[in-house]
């Protein structure tokens, strides 16, 4: 009894310090810090191939350098360390092939997710490196983008900021109100640059006769009042036309003015006229053309005749009004 009461005891003792140095190794490293077995294994691999592929090269230049001479012995030298670089970015490879694929796979999911989260800012980034490399436009052009009609006053990396101006053939003047824009419009929509206000630009209208007139008649009373109202400025239109159409590389419409006849859906004269002049002058210019046109064909200015079944009825109103009550009449009514 007293041997059995005596183990217990003794096995007891060697237990009870481990618990201490267990707890004492726990006080002295309060953070738990470990390795993976299968990321320590290949640290322990990749020192070994580092330090074999070390100790060959010092092996394979020391055994060249006693046999060889100097330049021999470099071009060995060269030889060996290559093949001790290959070697060892290969087993690099092939020891971390699996964490690098997974590092691969969470570093791809979380571009993956960043991508999705600024898509937008990529695209107006995108757009105003669009705009910058293309040379689309700059501050103080006039632009349409998106059916808005604008001049350009501000732009950015991610906006550009344009003031309003109205429809074409409304004037010029801005509306006093400002838009701004995502550049990612620039990706997906279509930018028209149109000209400078003190540049000289083709502009296109067209004039439609409710009643039928001579063409020939019309198309010349167009091209003289379009001479009388470009004729203060036709020579530097001209020289602008030629110097605009050799710096853009092409021939562009201009500057004398085109005149074409056709008709409407209804079957009515319409007649497409081309102009040159200041981009800032095209809403003064056609209308005093259409003015002038209209004045010349006497369109507006005479009162149409009346028709011969209104002006019978005029004539018996007028009887009626002026004949008594009764039988008369009805015989100034015979009468009419």
């Amino acid at each position: 009894m007293r041997g059995r009461s005596d183990r217990p005891c003794q096995a007891s003792l060697p237990q009870s310090a481990f618990d201490r140095a267990r707890r004492r190794s726990r006080e002295l490293l309060p953070l738990p810090f470990f390795i993976p077995s299968k990321i320590a294994d290949n640290i322990t691999v990749t020192l070994a191939l580092i330090a074999a592929l070390f100790l060959c090269r010092m092996i394979g230049e020391a055994v060249i350098a006693r046999r060889a001479d100097p330049l021999t012995a470099r071009r060995h030298k060269f030889k060996i360390r290559a093949i001790c670089n290959v070697v060892l970015a290969v087993g690099l490879l092939v020891i971390w092939l699996s964490e690098i694929q997974d590092m691969l796979l969470s570093l791809t999911a979380v571009l993956v997710a960043l991508v999705v989260a600024t898509k937008e800012l990529i695209m107006c980034a995108a757009g105003a490196m669009l705009r910058f490399g293309g040379h689309l436009f700059k501050v103080g052009d006039r632009i349409e983008l998106c059916g808005i009609h604008g001049e350009v006053i501000d732009h950015g990396l991610f906006s550009t900021t344009i003031v309003e101006l109205p429809s074409h053939g409304l004037g010029s003047v801005a509306t006093g109100r400002t838009v701004m824009l995502p550049n990612s419009v620039l990706l997906t929509g279509v930018v028209r640059v149109e000209a400078q206000p003190r540049h000289y630009a083709p502009h296109r209208f067209t004039l439609t006769l409710e009643q039928p007139r001579a063409p020939r008649r019309v198309i010349e009373a167009i091209e003289t009042a379009a001479e009388a109202t470009l004729a203060p400025d036709r020579e530097l239109a001209a020289r602008f036309h030629q110097f605009a159409a050799r710096k853009a590389g092409f021939d562009t419409a201009g500057p004398e003015t085109e005149v074409s006849v056709g008709t409407s859906d209804l079957g009515k004269l319409q007649f497409h006229v081309m102009i040159y002049c200041l981009a800032k002058d095209v809403r003064l210019c056609e209308q005093a053309i259409v003015c002038s046109v209209l004045d010349d064909l006497g369109i507006g200015a005479e009162k149409a005749p009346a028709r011969p079944a209104e002006a019978m009825l005029s004539e018996l109103a007028r009887q009626l009004r002026e004949t008594p009550p009764g039988k008369d009449r009805r015989e100034a009514s015979k009468a009419a």
